[in-house]
């Protein structure tokens, strides 16, 4: 009986002991294992491990995976000196688990240094910049990417030398402006917008103009092509119809005389009209012939 008790009394210590001594690590952790509060080890293999018991040895857990967070809207200087309210996106992870543990000591207790350097950072990096270049209509003027690397490189500087704190990636999440400096801006892209307005109508007009002026002169080209070809065929008909004359006075000059006087007399002769010859005129002889082939009864 005696043994059985000793027995159930090892076992039993030895349960507390194991429930003590054993933990186990995620694929996801890192845990630093401390000795009466100092940091002993970095434990980052997953898998079931073993240390002293609680009361001499603790196990302290940190996550691999990087961390996402927004920072507080901070209301910060431009270097117009305009105010501008930011705030930003932040991605992190622990670089130095063990610098990490000493100067920071929680995950809780990052979120917060992060966010006092990198808008510490920001607010010196937005000193060289100008209202213009956070917000504007013409794209190349807006210079945010630049902002963001150089914030996210000189706050990197800080965060893994003090803190063993790489940042993977910061943005600028939201911004915002005083009332104040919403009616500059609006003023402002008002200004923009009216210049951009007159410059295409400037350019507009130029092409209508342009456009009247190529016209105008298709217009006359294509006049005076016309008043060529109309020459040329007044001339082509001109040529044709002397030479129908010609044929006409050479096969019958008589005749062909005979009938231009006719036509003389329609056009100088009208109603109630005295025309006074003499015997001699070329007019006259037809006239006369006709008299001679019909004499008056």
């Amino acid at each position: 009986m005696k043994r059985k008790v000793i027995l159930l009394c090892v076992v039993v210590v030895g349960a507390v002991l194991a429930y003590f001594s054993l933990y186990t690590v995620k694929e996801n952790e890192l845990v630093i294992i401390t000795q009466f509060g100092k940091p002993a080890r970095i434990i980052g293999n997953a898998g079931l491990h073993l240390k002293l018991p609680g009361f001499i040895e603790s196990v302290n857990r940190f996550d691999k995976r990087a961390e996402l967070f927004e920072t507080k809207p901070t209301q910060l200087l431009l270097g117009d000196k305009k105010p501008i309210i930011i705030s930003c996106y932040v991605m992190w992870k622990i670089n130095d688990p063990l610098l990490f543990y000493q100067s920071v000591g929680q995950t809780e207790n990052a979120v917060q240094k992060i966010g006092d350097i990198l808008n510490s950072k920001l607010s010196i990096v937005l000193s060289n910049y100008s209202i213009q270049n956070i917000i504007n209509i013409d794209t190349s003027a807006v210079q945010l990417q630049q902002i963001e690397q150089q914030a996210t490189a000189s706050a990197n500087e800080n965060t893994i030398n003090k803190y063993g704190i790489e940042l993977l990636e910061t943005g600028i999440q939201r911004v915002a402006y005083p009332a104040v400096v919403i009616n500059a801006v609006y003023e402002r892209m008002r200004s923009e917008r009216t210049k951009e307005a007159d410059k295409i109508r400037a350019e507009g007009y130029e092409v209508a103009q342009k456009i009247t002026v190529e016209a105008e002169m298709q217009a006359r080209e294509i006049k005076a092509e016309a008043n060529k070809q109309a020459l040329i065929l007044k001339g082509e008909g001109d040529q044709e119809s002397m030479r129908i004359y010609t044929e006409a006075y050479r096969e019958g000059g008589e005749f062909f005389s005979f009938l231009k006087s006719l036509e003389t007399y329609s056009s100088i002769l009208g109603r109630d009209t005295t025309l006074v010859l003499s015997t001699e005129s070329s007019l006259f002889k037809y006239l006369q012939l006709q008299k001679e082939d019909h004499p008056t009864p």
